[in-house]
């Protein structure tokens, strides 16, 4: 019997990156550009709200593009850095783990950066960063340690 494994098939890297891609079209049509489709802007059931005052499992007017940004861009990083390789090994897996700790010392670095020298809406800005981050730096950790791996394979 085969062990079971956390890992989603090969294919959801590809959905990913069209997901990761679509949300940072999206986030910079939104963040840079100001882009707020009148489409978007709808009434959503909000547990906690804080505009002018604070409102608790009301129904409230919102753009809901940001929403879509964040969820698109986190869902495809997910697809991307949990699916399988073509070639999943049990190297792949300690590359997968040694990934993980460099990935969650540097953004551990970045949040001690962002806390001792960002303060007002910067920092919040970097929170909301802090929510991609994690998942960026470990596909990127992750496939430059596979590609450092199979330069070493010989063909």
């Amino acid at each position: 019997m085969k062990g079971f494994s956390y890992l989603q098939p090969k294919g959801f890297r590809f959905v990913g990156y069209i997901m990761t891609f679509a949300g940072a079209i999206l986030g910079i049509m939104r963040f840079y550009f100001g882009i707020k489709p009148d489409l978007l802007d709808q009434k959503v059931f909000a547990v906690y709200s804080v505009y002018l005052k604070t409102k608790t499992l009301k129904i409230e007017s919102n753009q809901l593009i940001e929403e879509i940004v964040g969820l698109l861009l986190i869902l495809g990083l997910l697809m991307i850095a949990f699916a399988r390789e073509k070639d999943e090994t049990p190297q792949i897996s300690t590359i997968r783990l040694k990934a993980f700790f460099i990935s969650f010392y540097i953004n551990a670095a970045f949040l001690i950066f962002t806390i001792l020298f960002t303060f007002g809406l910067a920092f919040i800005y970097m929170t909301v960063l802090n929510l991609v981050l994690p998942l960026s730096i470990y596909v990127i950790v992750f496939q430059i340690l596979v590609g450092i791996e199979r330069k070493k394979i010989p063909v």
